[in-house]
């Protein structure tokens, strides 16, 4: 069931599913511009057998924004004060782009709530503040709709849009329902983020997917991720995008 409740300051939107109290919760950690939507096809892959928690973070989907500026630790202190609320002890945080940022804080801020990590088409450090900043104007200038279709073409592989139109247009919705506020919050999160000094302290197995054709975060700097953090396995979708759990979720 969708629900909403207050944390810190502001209301989140999430979904949470308890199968067995005994056992880690499954927390699905969305991508900039997108919502808890993306998680859909692959929680339709994985069945009922699994505690599951999905949410919409800051500015994005249904949840509020309490302040203009946002760090990643804002997210992840969201997070760890969502787990707390609904009394998560034990999680397997999947975190996209940046959502794989925020699962790399929370694990620095509260290592003893994460069993496992799985981190896909992220790394330690997303881009250039230059980059970021340059986003940030655009948006601010025209709005997000102004750049969906240039951000659209980056997060699916060669050939996915046309084979898969209903999926595509599904995306440029959750896209636009994005504020332009919380969009460029979490580019500035994004321009300030680094936790590359952080990684090699990561001592829980950590998976690290990387998609052949993803634009955003390359295969070479999710390897270099993986390459830092001890306990990693790293696995290559080959022809995949930026967005797996939308475009492969089978695989993924």
């Amino acid at each position: 069931m969708l629900e909403n409740v207050k944390i810190n300051t502001h209301y989140v939107h999430y979904e949470h599913r308890r199968i067995d109290p005994n056992k880690s919760t499954l927390v699905f950690i969305n991508s900039l511009g997108t919502d808890h939507r993306i998680w859909s096809y692959v929680l339709a892959e994985l069945g009922q057998n699994f505690n599951v928690l999905k949410y919409d973070k800051q500015g994005h989907g249904l949840s509020e924004q309490a302040t203009k500026t946002l760090s990643v630790g804002t997210y992840a202190d969201d997070l760890i004060a969502l787990l707390a609320t609904l009394s998560i002890h034990k999680v397997i945080p999947i975190g996209l782009s940046i959502g794989g940022l925020i699962a790399q804080e929370l694990y620095r801020k509260r290592p003893e709530l994460v069993d496992k990590l799985i981190l896909t088409n992220t790394a330690t450090k997303i881009g250039s503040e230059e980059n970021w900043n340059q986003r940030i104007q655009a948006v601010r200038e025209n709005g997000l709709s102004s750049i969906s279709d240039l951000i659209l073409s980056r997060w699916f592989g060669s050939g996915f849009a046309a084979n898969h139109p209903d999926r595509c247009a599904m995306a440029k919705a959750i896209l636009l329902q994005t504020s332009d506020a919380g969009y460029v919050a979490a580019c500035q999160a994004l321009a300030g983020a680094d936790l590359t000094a952080y990684a090699s302290s990561i001592q829980v197995p950590t998976l690290c997917i990387a998609g052949s054709h993803d634009q955003a975060t390359p295969t070479h700097i999710v390897s270099a991720m993986a390459d830092l953090i001890p306990q990693s396995e790293f696995f290559e979708l080959p022809g995949v995008g930026h967005i797996p759990c939308l475009e492969a979720e089978k695989e993924f």
